[in-house]
């Protein structure tokens, strides 16, 4: 199978499942249920051209087993399965990012970890993304952050199975304060 692209017909179907568009349709056939998902997908995400067919785009995923369809009653519930659903974590993982809020709370956020050698590579990955991200190194495995960001550590330690290495800590007071506040221009 070769790499979705989120921005790809089969990847904005992906995305719109993911974040819960058209997971339940209320509806008496597949065949509506489609035309109904389609409608949403189109209005959320747009196309990159007007498709002649859009069902073999839902029959394509349902084949490569990363969408199901079930019936419940005279309802169709549409998702991601398993492998759907980490295709869409990793849409996820290459857009994240951590918000900045207007007003600074006048403490730092700091990550500390603990990973085993034996997940090395997914240690050098965290590592690699929180500096992406833009937090500071403090140690090898503690980092700064002056504004709120577990939510997007806990996602990235949870995309390589590793949450339960990552500890948070709110910092008031931390040797070096003048240096993070320079840098992060506070």
């Amino acid at each position: 199978m070769r790499l979705i692209d989120q921005e790809s017909n089969s990847g904005k179907i992906i995305r719109a499942l993911g974040i819960g568009i058209g997971i339940s349709v209320a509806l008496g056939n597949r065949r509506t249920s489609y035309g109904m998902t389609k409608t949403l997908i189109k209005e959320i995400f747009g196309l990159n051209k007007k498709p002649k067919n859009y069902s073999k785009y839902f029959s394509k995923l349902r084949k490569q087993k990363l969408i199901y369809i079930k019936q419940v009653g005279n309802d169709h519930i549409m998702s991601l399965t398993d492998k759907g659903n980490n295709i869409f974590l990793r849409f996820n993982y290459e857009n994240l990012e951590i918000k900045q809020k207007k007003i600074w709370d006048r403490n730092f956020q700091m990550i500390i970890f603990d990973i085993p050698e034996t997940k090395r590579g997914a240690r050098d990955s965290l590592r690699e993304k929180i500096k992406e991200l833009g937090l500071v190194k403090f140690n090898d495995s503690v980092w700064i952050y002056p504004y709120p960001c577990q939510k997007e550590i806990d996602f990235i330690a949870n995309y390589w199975n590793i949450g339960k290495y990552v500890q948070f800590a709110l910092v008031k007071n931390i040797t070096n304060r003048d240096y993070l506040e320079k840098y992060f221009n506070l």
